[in-house]
């Protein structure tokens, strides 16, 4: 969409990561080789990560955008930098 220059309201819904039941090569804190293999559900909800992560993604693309429009003449950037 496009923006006024309004606050910019985003939701996000996160489905739970889900568990992975096959057997898996890894190490162990004493970097010794062993498989690592789940029983039961352990979904774990990264909402609370989710969240920092979408925010620092969505300031990245905005910034994305910026740039893009404002690659012909570098004194547009910092006139926007300087007004904010």
């Amino acid at each position: 969409g496009m923006s006024n220059g309004e606050e910019i309201i985003v939701r996000v819904h996160f489905k739970p990561t889900p568990s992975i039941f096959q057997p898996q090569q890894t190490i162990d804190i004493n970097n010794n080789e062993c498989e690592c293999l789940l029983k039961g559900r352990h979904d774990p909800c990264i909402a609370i990560r989710g969240s920092v992560v979408c925010e620092s993604l969505l300031s990245l693309v905005l910034a994305d955008m910026v740039l893009l429009n404002l690659t012909s003449k570098i004194e547009y950037l910092k006139t926007i930098y300087n007004e904010n």
